[in-house]
């Protein structure tokens, strides 16, 4: 009898902790994208010194850079016209996203 037919390979097998996991952490993020959106220039401003300070006490955890690379985001959406800004902004963008795969791997 051939028991290989009745074997799952390991790549079809689900960890469900691990997807509740990541499905909530995309639910945060979508969270803090949604809260940024809704405020104003000047508030956004104010919470990207929060991110700054935040940083600067607690160090560059994989939250800290998620939270940071999302704030960045919103910010250069908004001032994507004015080219200086916008590539000195991507630019802030890649590195926090090298940092967070650096995290990740």
């Amino acid at each position: 009898m051939n028991t290989e037919s009745n074997v799952t390979p390991l790549s079809n097998i689900i960890n469900f902790k691990v997807a509740k996991k990541n499905l909530a952490l995309q639910s945060q993020d979508n969270s803090l994208s949604r809260y940024l959106k809704s405020l104003s220039f000047s508030q956004l401003i104010d919470e990207t010194s929060v991110v700054i300070e935040e940083l600067n006490q607690a160090g560059s955890t994989k939250e800290m850079i998620k939270k940071s690379n999302l704030v960045l985001r919103e910010l250069g959406d908004r001032i994507g016209n004015s080219h200086g800004l916008a590539e000195s902004f991507s630019k802030m963008k890649e590195k926090l996203e090298q940092k967070l795969h650096e995290f990740n791997h």
